[in-house]
């Protein structure tokens, strides 16, 4: 049965996200339509073909009581040697049947296991193969979570002989038997995700597996749980493709899975609980806006719903006055820029035509478009992306920070990409005068005038000399940029120097998409985690996540080694497309803990238990975290029970049972810092251990953690010292003993107040 005759993979090599307009779909491509958009990279060296090895002629039997995982229908149909299916990659055409192919299957393993083997059902055997010719197969780890690419070093492979097999052929209705493979030991996955069963096919006469001649969806494998199997040329394109061509595969190999499950936390017993009736969004930013002590949520479109302190929220967007003002926003982050102690908002767009927007508060729990009176100007003329009518930078974040240390807060706006010809926006800077109105320092006191694919800024005070920095993170495998302080409202760029680019790989680095600064081995600097985009198609030449530490001095080392292995050295395990990630010490036991976003469809947000020394633990399996397609997530104790929750799309309540001590610190400026202390460094001593925290003006994709600053302590029962380093100021220094388990205000004048509210 001849299915299609050809497929053809549109593949981008400029190191974009996708070969569409943006990130959010999967990677498409199926052998039976056509389509465009399949991701390559690396399958690998799965083992195979007769090439002399030996086989076993029998195999042992499955113990009783195992889990069968299959995808497949039972009913074989064809085969790929049946058919004259070929590729064009880059003008180069391949032809399936005739080249060096793996063929292999992913199965998602919903808990902890032990996996005793997997059963294969083989197409026709070519005329004149021996006997004693090994059918090889081998279970593999999974290689960055696109759903259709392993890593080629195995779990296990083994043989069976091809005497001792039956296998399908189209001709003869009903044929074809499952050929046993079971492990003398079987393998322990610890941490569920994706496993391969996957074979190499050498040469033409090698044998392959049948597959039946079911689909889901439109058979384009747009989603990630339409297509299953796949293929990988391994010898194709290999001059700029990390280990060949890969691709989604329509129908189902006649591969099952044997499976037992070794651990069982039912999704009520999870970490993090989805709050009912909680909005849901894809970039937030937290805010007590209202000043009752309870964060309340900033959300795209925009969108505001208020805290009402009984863990629900309500929509206020109307009453606020903000539906009103026809304003379109991929999301917005807090900032009182006229210290009347009353939050405000930037809201920005990522979008051509809608601008970019100030929200001033009323201090009466309602909102006015400050834009036009404060002279934020979202226009430029450098650019029209193909059309005349698109005059507006897409703004991809943006954050405030007090960049000359007047006491009132500055404004940076993060400006991304034009998709249709990939040409890139510069970074506008606004300046406040302090009269409500702003002056526009883009290009300007060392900032870039260059055409920069920004997707996020992330002030902070890195080495805490009392004025603030700046990273910015860049997609398109371009250097990412630090703007180091200089005093006086002039900074330098000075990424490179300090080890904050990314790494180097020829003139490519990396698609970061979000940042997280913090202390991560509690050595009193920050460190930070950049979360990068890594097809594995480029997974030679361009950054995974990485996390960078302080040496000290200030400058940066990539702590994540060469990424050899599907887990790096710091213990995060590579994902294709993390997002954003955030810091929060979610178990209190003083140690930043980690939960990373993924975008595109199937892919799940990572957790990590933080070990206290820049490295993590695994473990979005008992967190409960159920985001997937993830893009924006940010940290807040939302409902004052004195740990972390977060919102990933949807807000997720902290449950664990908590052994720990913590202590929540508000920074109030109120001598000559900006009110809300926008860019203080916060350090508390417990138990005779310092840890640090600093006040964001933005963060991760252009979201916010709360302005409430959470340490968990551990065993600690009293902090010894509250010591915040404020913009412009001075460090002032609280003694203790100060109780722990409530939240206490840092005022810049060295009161210090206890309460959850004002």
């Amino acid at each position: 049965m001849h299915l299609a005759r050809s497929l053809v993979l549109g593949l981008v090599l400029a190191g974009a996200a996708c070969t569409g307009g943006s990130e959010e779909g999967g990677a498409g491509g199926s052998v039976a339509t056509g389509g465009a958009g399949g991701a390559a990279g690396g399958a690998g060296g799965a083992s195979g073909g007769a090439g002399g090895a030996t086989c076993d002629s029998a195999s042992g039997a499955f113990p009783a009581g195992l889990t069968e995982l299959a995808w497949d229908d039972g009913l074989a149909s064809s085969h790929v040697r049946a058919q004259t299916w070929s590729i064009t990659v880059n003008g180069h055409s391949y032809v399936l049947a005739d080249g060096v192919l793996h063929e292999a299957v992913r199965f998602e393993l919903e808990h902890p296991a032990r996996i005793h083997g997997f059963r294969v059902m083989w197409a026709d055997l070519p005329a004149g193969v021996d006997p004693a010719a090994p059918l090889e197969a081998g279970l593999y780890p999974d290689f960055g979570y696109n759903g259709f690419d392993f890593w080629p070093e195995p779990l296990w492979t083994g043989s069976r002989c091809a005497a001792g097999a039956s296998p399908f052929s189209p001709d003869v209705p009903g044929s074809g038997a499952w050929v046993d493979y079971v492990f003398d030991t079987p393998v322990e996955v610890a941490h569920p995700g994706l496993v391969y069963v996957a074979h190499r096919a050498a040469t033409p006469s090698d044998p392959v597996w049948a597959f039946d001649a079911t689909e889901l969806g439109a058979g384009d494998c747009a989603l990630f749980d339409e297509c299953r199997s796949a293929m990988n040329l391994p010898e194709a394109e290999t001059s700029q493709f990390y280990n060949g061509v890969s691709f989604p595969f329509q129908y189902d190999y006649l591969v099952r899975l044997e499976v037992e499950y070794t651990d069982s936390v039912a999704p009520a017993d999870k970490i993090f609980q989805a709050a009912a009736g909680a909005p849901e969004s894809g970039h937030v930013s937290w805010g007590d806006y209202d000043a009752d002590g309870y964060d309340d949520l900033l959300l795209s479109g925009p969108a505001l719903y208020r805290n009402l302190g009984d863990g629900s929220f309500a929509d206020v967007t109307a009453s606020s006055g903000i539906g009103a003002l026809g304003l379109a926003a991929t999301g917005g982050v807090w900032g009182d820029y006229d210290n009347d102690g009353c939050l405000d908002a930037f809201l920005y767009a990522e979008s051509y035509t809608a601008p970019d927007a100030l929200l001033h508060s009323n201090c009466d729990g309602t909102f006015s478009d400050a834009t036009a009176a404060a002279g934020i100007v979202d226009f430029q003329t450098y650019n029209d992306c193909g059309d005349p009518a698109n005059t507006r930078s897409p703004s991809a974040a943006a954050a405030w920070l007090d960049v000359d240390a007047d006491g009132y807060l500055d404004l940076y706006v993060a400006n991304f990409i034009c998709w249709a010809s990939y040409t890139y926006y510069v970074d506008t800077v606004f300046r406040n005068n302090g009269d409500g109105s702003f002056a526009d320092w883009t290009a300007q006191h060392g900032f870039s005038p260059l055409k920069t694919p920004s997707r996020g800024a992330a002030p902070i005070d890195f080495d805490r000399d009392g004025d603030v920095d700046l990273l910015v993170h860049n997609y398109v495998l371009k250097a990412n940029l630090f703007f180091e302080n200089l005093g006086g409202g002039t900074v330098q760029e000075r990424a490179y120097a300090l080890g904050l680019t990314g790494t180097q790989h020829g003139v490519y680095y990396g698609h970061t998409i979000g940042t997280a600064w913090g202390d991560l081995d509690n050595d009193g600097d920050f460190d930070v985690l950049t979360a990068n985009l890594a097809h594995p198609r480029f997974y030679g030449f361009s950054d995974k996540t990485e996390v960078l530490m302080n040496d000290g001095t200030g400058h940066f080392l990539d702590a994540s080694g060469d990424w050899a292995q599907p887990v790096n050295a710091t213990g995060l395990r590579y994902q294709e497309t993390h997002s954003v990630p955030v810091l929060a010490d979610v178990d209190l036991d003083g140690n930043l803990d980690l939960a990373i976003t993924a975008v595109y469809d199937g892919r799940p947000t990572d957790f990590y238990w933080g070990n206290g020394d820049g490295t993590f633990r695994l473990d979005a399996y008992h967190a409960g975290l159920t985001t997937e397609n993830g893009w924006g997530i940010a940290a807040a104790d939302y409902d004052l029970d004195g740990d972390p929750d977060l919102f990933a799309t949807k807000l997720f309540t902290n449950t664990r049972t908590q052994t720990g001590h913590f202590l929540e610190v508000k920074a109030v400026g109120n001598v000559s810092s900006n009110r809300d202390a926008l860019g203080a460094t916060v350090a508390v001593t417990a138990g005779g251990t310092t840890r640090l925290r600093h006040v964001q003006g933005g963060t991760g994709k252009g979201g916010q953690d709360s302005l409430y600053l959470h340490f968990g302590l551990g065993a600690a029962t009293t902090v010894s010292e509250l010591r915040v380093r404020f913009i412009g100021g001075t460090e002032v220094v609280y003694p203790g003993p100060i109780a722990v388990d409530q939240r206490v205000w840092a005022y810049e004048d060295g009161t210090l107040a206890s309460g959850w509210a004002p």
